[in-house]
């Protein structure tokens, strides 16, 4: 993969989800980069040295937007099954292609038995100087299409074993909040 250029089979799901139309893309931090929608780009993590591994695909949903970055749900972040539930449920939410809504995405959440801490893990703050392509924007639905598709590609460790410590990392949370409750 070129930098700056996506993966030939993510090329390809672009070709067939837009049947050779234009492909919606925004510059990072641009006015069309909308709050709610779908977003992917080409992402190389600032602090990648100490980091044990990151998407340099990601698949976000865009929260809060910063001057220099934004804040979103990394949706490779959960197992595959889950993401495809959550995917199907907000695309039912945002009827008529409005955008995910915030409540949209809690309610969503709830209703899949995922914990609410669980959301520290799989969001993330993006920089605009780190993104290197640009920002191809889903409609609801394209969103629902691609998200059963696009696959993450992970940095330093295998999708299997990421997933895996996220889970770690959630029960080592779960424990520790658990603990404090019975003090």
């Amino acid at each position: 993969m070129a930098k700056g250029s996506f993966p030939k089979d993510i090329e390809v799901l672009f070709k067939k989800l837009y049947k050779n139309k234009k492909i919606p893309t925004v510059k990072p931090g641009s006015r069309q980069m909308r709050l709610g929608f779908p977003v992917l780009f080409v992402y190389d993590a600032k602090t990648k040295a100490d980091l044990p591994y990151w998407d340099s695909l990601p698949f976000s949903i865009v929260l809060t937007k910063y001057s220099d970055g934004f804040l979103g749900i990394n949706l490779h972040y959960l197992e595959w099954t889950k993401r495809i539930q959550l995917a199907k449920k907000l695309v039912r939410a945002a009827k008529n292609g409005r955008r995910i809504k915030y409540i949209d995405i809690k309610k969503a959440w709830v209703s899949l038995n995922l914990p609410e801490a669980l959301l520290y893990l799989v969001i993330r703050r993006y920089l605009y100087t780190h993104i290197r392509s640009s920002m191809k924007i889903f409609d609801m639905e394209t969103f629902n299409a691609a998200v059963k598709d696009i696959r993450p590609k992970f940095k330093k460790d295998s999708e299997k074993r990421i997933l895996s410590a996220i889970r770690a990392k959630w029960a080592l949370h779960r424990k520790k909040t658990q603990s404090k409750g019975k003090k």
